[in-house]
Order: C-alpha cells, then structure tokens, then sequence
C-alpha cells in the first residue's frame, strides 16, 4: 500500500517525537528501533522507509530534543524580568520538576555518556546540534565578547548537565532537592549575578 508524502511526513515526525523522548527516559541502547516504532503505533519493518540507521535515528531524535530544550529555555528567558533571564533559566534546568521528568529534559544529562560511545560521525552530527542550542542561549549570557559567552555558556550548562545527572542518581527526593538548590545558589552567584 502506497501512503501520501503528507501521510509518510506526519509519520516521520512521530517517530522523532517518540525517539526523542524514549531515548532520554530509557536511554538509546535500550529504546531499540522496534519499541520506537511500537510506541509510534507502526510497524518495525517501516523504519527503513523513514531513516537508514538506528544511528540515523538517534541523531534526528538529539536534534529535535535540542531544539524542545531550546524553545523551552528561550521561552523561560523571555518570561523572566529583564537582567533575571539567565537566572530564571538556572533556575529552571536545576529545578526538581526538571530532574523528575527525563523523558522530557536534558538531553546531555539523559544521554551524555552514550554520546561519548558513538562513532565520530555521529559525534560529529550531534555535537553541531548542541553547537546551535548553544546559539539559541547565548543572548542571556552575561560577557564582554562573543568568545566569553561562548565560554561561559559552555562551562555553565555542561556544568548544569553533571549535576542533574547526578541529582538524578539520589537515593531520595530530599537529597535531590538538596543537591539542586545548592547547584542553583552556585550557579547563580557564579554566572548570574552582576
């Protein structure tokens, strides 16, 4: 049976969607191609027709949960009192709402290590999807020149990954709010108040 190009294109994103947001719950290993496309409601012998690879997949599904965390966090910016942007953004990543719901976080904190696994041209397609998510943020990153936003950006939400990681990893929700508000006290003293 033939489907529509719009039928095949609706198809497409709903596999992204759900590979977005399975790979950062359960991990890229173990959201197989047929769980994806189980959870999409198609068949595993459709998945060709869509992508030429599991690793395919996984870089489309990095790429759109950069861009889901990008308009989250340029939303929050935007919310924020004017020279509270970058606050209100810290504030928001290192929230407990945030590190409970992985599925719909951060994907450096949900998947950094397996980037870390992947052959470099994966890497490499990958690491161009977080350089634009960079881009996105710079705006409410405090600095002199372009290269000390970039660098500042760089160290802070790397730095913000590793403890939602680890956050994630507590044994109970009190030591995770516990690790994350004084993340949050540092992060902002560190980058966020002038």
């Amino acid at each position: 049976m033939r489907y529509s190009p719009e039928h095949k294109a609706q198809s497409h994103e709903n596999i992204l969607s759900v590979a977005a947001r399975s790979f950062r719950e359960y991990g890229g290993d173990t959201s197989g191609v047929g769980t994806v496309m189980k959870k999409a409601g198609l068949t595993k012998g459709g998945f060709y027709r869509h992508f030429e690879s599991k690793d395919d997949l996984f870089v489309e599904a990095v790429a759109r949960a950069f861009e889901q965390m990008g308009s989250g966090m340029v939303e929050v910016a935007k919310s924020a009192p004017k020279g509270q942007e970058l606050r209100a953004m810290i504030e928001h990543y290192l929230s407990p709402r945030h590190a409970a719901s992985p599925g719909m976080g951060c994907v450096v904190s949900a998947l950094g290590p397996e980037f870390s696994r992947k052959p470099l041209s994966v890497r490499k397609r990958i690491e161009a999807s977080l350089d634009a998510y960079r881009e996105r943020l710079l705006p409410f990153v405090p600095g002199h020149s372009r290269e000390e936003k970039v660098e500042k950006c760089r160290l802070l939400f790397s730095s913000m990954a590793g403890v939602l990681m680890m956050a994630r990893l507590a044994s109970t929700p009190q030591k995770r709010d516990q690790m994350l508000m004084q993340a949050r006290s540092f992060f902002i003293k560190s980058f966020a108040e002038r």
